[in-house]
């Protein structure tokens, strides 16, 4: 029986699958239904203040990677969640503020994130497996700072670093010991305080991201063959677009500028560049695309409050809010955000456990939706 079958029979939670046709769907297919599950926390802050997680992705097994308070003042720290159980990851600091977050994992559950890794550093990207957190380091001297966001199955590791606080971040490559500076589109930060970013790696290791350009625009970029390429905006000008995550077959999900001035959810996919909407408001982003070119992501529904975000699903040309195609959504719970979503088509994020615009933002809990009827 393997990890994913094993959680599902750990939570009584029978499961459907998803089409697995490669590339985007094209072809009508059912909306998919999802049971809930809430991933809980590791613990609470000393402070009074409520308890929170977020996740922000998993594997083919259906292991759970992200943040969550735990028994200190202020303290977060890396989790993962299989079998039902959350897993302190703890920090390679392990002092009152020895902070750590997880925010990449492959199918070999190999963990990557950031964790203070002393008193006065700033924090650094770190590589988990085998019960042990590992500093990546940053290839700078004392006072420099990275932060992983992605790993693939090969050991490919992709994020930041920066020489100082303050200075701007660079995209960057963790391979075989070795750290590999990306560059960036031909420009300099400016006002963003960024040069690149990078996101996500695939296995044939392209690594996509966002680089300044020289007019000094954030764009989003594929990095392959030892080389940056712009993927294009949908139109704007003026605010950055940048690309979140790749899968094997190369599309490409993320946020542009539009030539209306908002930011919407964007594929790039074979050559085009595709505007994917929004649920009704006037910001939408993507967060993430699996397989079978489902696309997860956050956006705003109608009305221009600050908590009116919404995990979306976008498949066969349509955006769709996952607040209503879940039956057993606790009816106190908003899905916030979808942050990730694997080739099984579980679903991972943060939602509020209350109102939002009542202060349940400040006690936002991770969770997997798992599609209904999977075997």
């Amino acid at each position: 029986m393997s990890r994913l079958q094993r959680t599902l029979a750990c939570l009584t939670v029978v499961v459907a699958g998803v089409a697995t046709t490669p590339g985007i769907a094209t072809a009508a297919t059912a909306l998919p239904t999802y049971t809930y599950i809430d991933l809980g926390t590791i613990g609470a802050p000393s402070t009074g203040e409520p308890p929170s997680s977020d996740a922000y992705a998993l594997n083919a097994a259906g292991t759970v990677v992200g943040v969550s308070t735990i028994d200190g003042i202020y303290n977060h720290h890396a989790f993962a969640w299989t079998d039902g159980v959350m897993t302190d990851l703890g920090a390679i600091y392990s002092g009152t503020f020895g902070v750590s977050k997880a925010e990449g994992i492959n199918d070999l559950g190999v963990i990557v994130g950031s964790t203070h890794v002393n008193e006065t550093e700033p924090g650094h990207a770190f590589r988990y497996a085998d019960g042990v957190m590992t500093d990546l380091g940053t290839g700078y001297g004392v006072g420099s700072g990275s932060h992983a966001n992605d790993i693939n199955d090969d050991g490919t590791v992709v994020g930041t670093r920066f020489e100082r606080q303050g200075s701007p971040t660079r995209a960057v490559v963790w391979r075989n010991g070795t750290i590999r500076d990306l560059g960036t589109l031909g420009g300099k930060a400016g006002a963003w305080g960024t040069d690149s970013i990078a996101y996500a790696v695939n296995d044939a290791g392209h690594v996509v991201g966002g680089a300044i350009t020289p007019s000094g625009a954030l764009h989003a970029f594929v990095w392959k063959g030892g080389a940056l390429q712009d993927l294009g905006t949908l139109g704007g000008l003026t605010e950055s677009t940048y690309a979140r995550d790749i899968n094997d077959h190369g599309d490409v999900v993320g946020a542009s500028q539009n030539r209306s001035g908002e930011v919407h959810a964007t594929l790039w996919s074979a050559g085009t560049v595709r505007d994917l909407g929004t649920l009704g408001g006037n910001y939408s982003e993507a967060r993430a695309v699996n397989e079978a070119g489902q696309v997860v992501g956050i956006s705003r529904v109608s009305g221009a409050g600050s908590y009116t975000g919404r995990a979306f699903l976008w498949q066969d040309g349509r955006m769709i809010d996952l607040n209503n195609q879940v039956p057993d959504l606790p009816p106190t719970v908003t899905l916030r955000s979808a942050e990730d979503v694997n080739d099984d088509g579980l679903i991972v994020g943060f939602a509020c456990p209350v109102a939002c615009d009542a202060g349940g933002d400040r006690a936002r809990r991770a969770y997997l939706l798992v599609p209904t009827g999977l075997t």
